[in-house]
């Protein structure tokens, strides 16, 4: 009977030590679920309180990061009407007429020409030298614009213009002047858009403040940067879309009012940006191809069908 008393007290005092485990283990799990549950409530709590915090909108975060527009900006219209062109075919005799040159025509889209007597010229970047020559030696040469210097490849660029609204970017509206390594022009590659015409219905334009407010949007524009400059123009409509169409190298175009907006940094660093004037579309200028060689491609692709 001794026996079986302390087998009977060691087995109840076995039980009394699991229990005690067991209400160890569940005042830990119960603690730990209500950490986790606090700390659900505190998060939901701070979402809550973010989301009744006033958002900024585009402009008050443009004004918050030190973002301006210059007061000496341009007066532009608030309205422009899309352009219609041709590219330009020369002719064999409008050609050889001209002076000074030795002048040829591939695929009657695109004059090449060599100078007899190089021109020299001392800052690419501000070819004065030139503005005689496209004025009296190239065809419908006063209506290009000096757009850039290429220093790797050693070439000045200008866009044509219509109505004093320059061209922007487009293969069949181009004149690129070839320089020797002696700084001399010494031979240029032109295309013509000819039969410009306006559509009759004006387009009501975007304001430069939602140009900005877009490319501030798209992440393109630094804190503390400033608009210097703004321009309307003309851009080949296909460049929109992100196409790579016939449209850029076909004989018929419509061209689109384009703002072109220069942004200085903080650090006093320039950029071009472009935009659809008229839906406020920003331009994919890794779209932008102006290489002549692709108006011998469409023109071959012409002859084949």
């Amino acid at each position: 009977m001794m026996a079986s008393g302390n087998a009977f007290r060691s087995k109840g005092e076995g039980i009394r030590l699991d229990w005690s485990k067991t209400k160890t283990i569940f005042i830990v799990v119960f603690l730990i679920l209500d950490v986790f549950l606090f700390f659900l409530f505190l998060q939901k709590y701070q979402d809550t309180q973010n989301s009744q915090l006033p958002q900024l909108s585009i402009a008050d975060q443009i004004e918050e990061e030190n973002i301006t527009i210059s007061s000496e900006l341009p007066d532009l219209d608030d309205s422009k009407p899309y352009l219609n062109a041709e590219s330009y075919r020369f002719s064999a005799e409008e050609v050889s007429n001209l002076a000074g040159q030795n002048a040829t025509v591939r695929n009657n889209r695109i004059l090449e020409s060599s100078l007899n007597t190089p021109v020299d010229i001392e800052d690419p970047e501000n070819p004065e030298e030139l503005t005689n020559l496209l004025e009296e030696f190239v065809l419908y040469g006063e209506q290009y614009r000096f757009r850039d210097y290429r220093e790797e490849e050693n070439e000045i660029v200008y866009f044509q213009y219509y109505e004093d609204s320059t061209l922007y970017f487009n293969v069949n509206a181009q004149l690129v002047v070839t320089l020797n390594d002696q700084q001399q022009a010494v031979s240029y590659t032109q295309t013509y858009l000819s039969s410009l015409e306006t559509f009759s219905t004006e387009q009501e334009l975007i304001t430069p403040g939602d140009a900005l407010e877009s490319f501030y949007g798209s992440g393109v524009v630094e804190a503390n940067s400033r608009v210097t400059n703004l321009e309307i123009g003309y851009f080949p409509s296909f460049l929109q879309a992100g196409n790579n169409d016939d449209s850029v190298t076909g004989d018929v175009q419509v061209l689109t009012p384009t703002y072109k907006m220069t942004i200085e940094n903080g650090e006093g660093s320039q950029r071009d940006l472009f935009i659809n004037a008229v839906d406020d579309n920003i331009y994919d200028m890794s779209q932008v191809n102006l290489d002549f060689d692709q108006l011998d491609e469409q023109e071959n692709d012409e002859s084949t069908e």
